[in-house]
């Protein structure tokens, strides 16, 4: 392998990674409860700037988010609507949790094709072609003595 190979696929493993977590840590994950497809809030939710509720975080902050989700689903009383947003929230952080274990896969994966490269081996033919030649000489003074 080239040293110039070498450099471009130790470039590529860095540019590859960065962009895969960063996909990972912004991109908003999302569940499936029952029939419809549940965006929930990214990893980086809380590094984003996103505060935390009134009441603490959930994923359905929205009003008119929670209602389209309790029309979806007849729910009509506050209290079930409070526990399907609480379902909805766990949901999510598990959602969340997966992402930070792929993140962490990808960081193992990655480290490891980076570090394992093998490294581009020396040019040395010049100095192999002196060494016999010593070598010889070496031996020629030796016999005479």
């Amino acid at each position: 392998m080239t040293k110039k190979a070498f450099v471009t696929l130790r470039v590529l493993i860095v540019a590859f990674t960065l962009f895969v977590l960063g996909w990972l840590f912004f991109s908003r994950p999302s569940i499936n409860p029952g029939l419809s497809d549940f965006k929930c809030q990214p990893v980086a939710w809380n590094y984003l700037g996103t505060p935390y509720g009134m009441y603490g975080f959930f994923d359905i902050e929205d009003g008119d988010m929670m209602d389209e989700f309790a029309a979806k689903y007849t729910i009509d009383n506050e209290k079930d609507r409070a526990e399907a947003r609480l379902n909805v929230t766990a949901a999510c952080n598990l959602a969340r949790e997966d992402r930070r274990l792929y993140m962490i896969l990808l960081t193992v994966v990655a480290a490891t094709a980076f570090v394992t490269l093998p490294k581009p081996k020396k040019k040395q033919t010049a100095s192999k072609e002196k060494e016999p030649a010593s070598k010889e000489h070496g031996e020629d003074e030796n016999e005479e003595n």
